[in-house]
């Protein structure tokens, strides 16, 4: 078999990015060596292997658990849009220990406060966001303070996540009355 390397490199499309998740899937044991290739933060294989890796999580949520703590300590250190909207994208597919929250928490925070920030991004970070603070009413009114001061300045796509959230808040919030 090639390199779990050359096969990223092979050709770049949604067909490779699933034969590729197969593949890990198949063998969880090339999951670290995945995520090594993408934390790399080499052009274009990094931003490549982060596809396959972003589908494993949709896939088998369970397999990529082990590495959550790699990919909230590694986060805030991407630069490549791609390689953070899947990391982002496993964050909400996966259970988080609590002991990261603070530092996701505010990761996200300065995502969601950056109106300049990609739409998936901040549609991801409002959804993890969501996921650690359902249970604290502080920090969902947190959140509700800054998907309001994204409303006016987002995409229609980013609106409609933002009012969605913003129900789902209110909602969540009465029980706490």
């Amino acid at each position: 078999m090639d390199s779990l390397s050359d096969i990223v490199m092979a050709e770049h499309s949604r067909s490779q990015a699933d034969f590729i998740a197969d593949i890990v899937i198949s063998r969880p044991q090339l999951i670290k060596e995945l995520l090594d290739i993408v934390l790399l933060n080499h052009e274009p294989i990094s931003r490549r292997a982060s596809w396959p890796l972003r589908i494993i999580s949709d896939r088998d949520n369970k397999l990529l658990e082990p590495y959550v703590h790699i990919i909230i300590e590694q986060l805030p250190n991407i630069d490549n849009v791609a390689i953070r909207r899947a990391f982002l994208a496993v964050l909400v597919n996966v259970v988080i220990p609590e002991e990261y929250h603070g530092e996701l928490l505010q990761f996200l925070s300065e995502v969601l406060i950056n109106a300049g920030s990609p739409v998936a991004s901040l549609i991801y970070s409002a959804d993890i966001f969501y996921k650690i603070s359902m249970d604290e009413p502080e920090l969902l009114n947190e959140l509700k303070l800054m998907l309001e001061l994204l409303i006016p300045f987002g995409t229609p796509g980013v609106k409609s996540k933002c009012r969605k959230t913003i129900k789902k808040i209110e909602k969540n919030n009465r029980g706490y009355r």
